[in-house]
């Protein structure tokens, strides 16, 4: 096909420094989940690596050792979802930190690391509200014990309390962070990270940053639905879907990208594509061709910017009108669409 997603990996460095300048003094953790937002791990980390990050988050040990292939043995590397043993074995073979949320996965952790010989390196999660997992606060003064134990055994070193939050409204954020602060107060004796926020609340709240921010939507360009615009957050779309003309019929250009790689149909007639004549309206969008209002002078192979970066609208636009988010946008764009980087 003809269609392709570009990446301006200069676009994603500047985001990058707009990140690290915004967070400073607390350092920047990259989620790279999804094929880092389905932007491409392969090219994304080595260029956040130049950059001179230290630090990534995974939801799977599986992509947590992509990324640690990617980006060498320097950067710490941290992943959130551990499934079984082979997952711990693996994991700690692979130099990656495991956040732990609940008391039977650092069992099995301490387990593995007696007969391994291999201690983990642990983050632990309180569960400040939001329920996606993480040790109950009623529990934590036990769950704490219980680690330090196994760290004083030399099974695990405990690195890092952290959690998810919300973001729904300051004062539920607000409730979450009075959780999270008596849950890291437990663990003063022996100062460990401290990680909370994410994208949106790592820019509009500084007392939520803490030592580690983990941002992943803000470094690709993606703003929040309803949210800042992109000139005010500082951030710029780092990927724009480009297709070339393959046909021009009935009024209209005729480009092989559709709903089948995932241009949604509802768009239709709500968005406009870039032309080498301006803005055209998007009139159809079927399974594997996107029709655009002809132009004076249309020809075969003219290209056309639908979406990201260099279109009239980005992800969180289209987003915003399907009641969705932009990474979910994004991450709808068929893997068999090219990825093109520069």
């Amino acid at each position: 096909m003809r269609a392709r997603l570009d990446v301006d990996l200069d676009a994603f460095a500047a985001n990058l420094q707009r990140i690290r300048e915004t967070v400073a003094p607390a350092q920047h953790m990259l989620v790279v989940k999804d094929d880092a937002y389905g932007h491409g791990l392969s090219m994304i980390v080595p260029r956040a690596v130049a950059c001179g990050l230290g630090w990534f988050g995974t939801f799977d040990v599986s992509t947590a050792l992509a990324v640690r292939e990617a980006a060498g043995p320097a950067p710490r590397v941290l992943a959130w979802t551990i499934y079984d043993d082979t997952d711990i074995d693996d994991a700690v073979a692979g130099g990656i930190e495991l956040g732990v949320g609940d008391d039977g996965l650092l069992d099995d952790v301490a387990r593995r690391a007696r007969a391994t010989g291999s201690p983990a390196r642990v983050h632990l999660k309180i569960d400040t509200g939001l329920h996606r997992n993480g040790i109950r606060p009623e529990g934590w003064a036990a769950t704490v014990a219980r680690a330090r134990g196994y760290e004083a055994e030399g099974l695990l070193s405990l690195d890092g309390v952290w959690s998810h939050i919300a973001e729904a409204s300051d004062e539920e954020d607000d409730a979450a962070r009075a959780v999270f602060m008596q849950a890291s107060a437990a663990l003063e004796d022996a100062p460990v990270l401290r990680h909370l926020a994410a994208s949106a609340a790592a820019f509009a709240r500084p007392e939520f940053r803490f030592d580690l921010v983990r941002i992943g939507a803000f470094a690709y360009g993606i703003r929040p639905a309803g949210g800042p615009s992109d000139q005010a957050l500082g951030i710029r779309p780092i990927a724009t879907l480009v297709a070339e003309v393959v046909a021009v019929a009935d009024g209209a250009a005729v480009v092989d990208v559709g709903s089948v790689d995932g241009l949604d149909s509802r768009l239709a007639g709500r968005l406009s594509a870039a032309t080498p004549a301006g803005p055209r309206e998007i009139v159809g969008i079927d399974a594997f061709t996107t029709r655009i209002r002809l132009w004076d002078g249309a020809r075969l192979g003219d290209e056309v910017a639908l979406l990201g970066g260099r279109a009239p609208s980005t992800a969180t636009d289209a987003a915003e009108l399907l009641g969705t988010i932009g990474e979910q946008i994004l991450l709808r764009i068929s893997p068999r669409v090219p990825r093109r980087y520069r």
